[in-house]
């Protein structure tokens, strides 16, 4: 299993899709504070108050990230021939499938991070990093940045799922892409005819995702926020490998 992992990891460090998309992400967080820095001359923000403000947005790297990695890294092997010699190598699919899922969590949680960093990083230099607002939780960066890798991998472990079901990189990335930006809008409707949607959603990393940004949180809401996306890391990991051993890959 250690050697699958590693094979995975090496391979996302070789994969030009990775580097491309870090790249374009990165270039994105450079350009999207200036956006604000420029057009606004009465208020500049600080490092700190950027962080907090626009760290909801970052659920938009995040989402696509996921979907564009998803397709390129892991969907794309199948259309290469490599996903059939690796299945039948001899190692089982639950492994193999597992070792992919976490090396593509580690490329997908390396995207996340990108623009929370980078752009704070250049409005700190713009303008100062400042401090934390009052009324703001001292922890808020360390658990801000720990959430969002954590969601992340919530998020990689649908992503996998999609790819092991439709083993093609434009039906994986065009099907995550409309499902991570309109799950929210889909359970969000259902709920107002049958309330069982809106516990749903109320319990999901899609609704969760959006409490990451808060200046602070409860004690009580913390379990929440911590155990619903590694629920969703086992149960789409093992939804996963189910369909991968049953798959026939041609």
């Amino acid at each position: 299993m250690y050697n699958l992992i590693r094979s995975e990891l090496f391979k996302l460090r070789k994969d030009r899709s990775f580097r491309v998309l870090l790249l374009i992400t990165a270039v994105l967080s450079l350009a999207y504070p200036l956006l604000y820095y420029f057009d606004s001359e009465e208020r500049r923000y600080t490092g700190a108050e950027f962080l907090i403000k626009f760290m909801a947005s970052n659920g938009y790297m995040i989402k696509f990230g996921v979907a564009a990695l998803a397709g390129f890294f892991i969907a794309s092997e199948y259309a290469t021939g490599v996903m059939k010699t690796i299945a039948s190598s001899g190692n089982d699919r639950g492994r193999l499938f597992t070792a992919k899922l976490i090396g593509f969590s580690v490329g997908a949680m390396a995207v996340s991070i990108v623009f929370p960093i980078v752009s704070t990083t250049e409005v700190s230099l713009l303008s100062g990093f400042g401090h934390l607002p009052e009324g703001v939780d001292a922890f808020f960066i360390p658990r801000a940045l720990g959430l969002t890798l954590l969601y992340t991998a919530g998020y990689a472990a649908i992503g996998a799922l999609f790819t092991a079901i439709f083993t093609d990189s434009g039906k994986t990335i065009g099907f995550s892409m409309i499902f991570f930006l309109m799950i929210d809008l889909i359970l969000g409707g259902l709920g107002k005819y049958i309330p069982f949607f809106t516990t749903v959603y109320d319990y999901s990393i899609f609704k969760l995702m959006g409490d990451i940004s808060k200046p602070s949180i409860g004690s009580g809401d913390l379990p929440a926020l911590l155990l619903v996306p590694v629920l969703t890391i086992v149960a789409a990991g093992l939804l996963g490998i189910l369909v991968f051993r049953r798959k026939e890959i041609k």
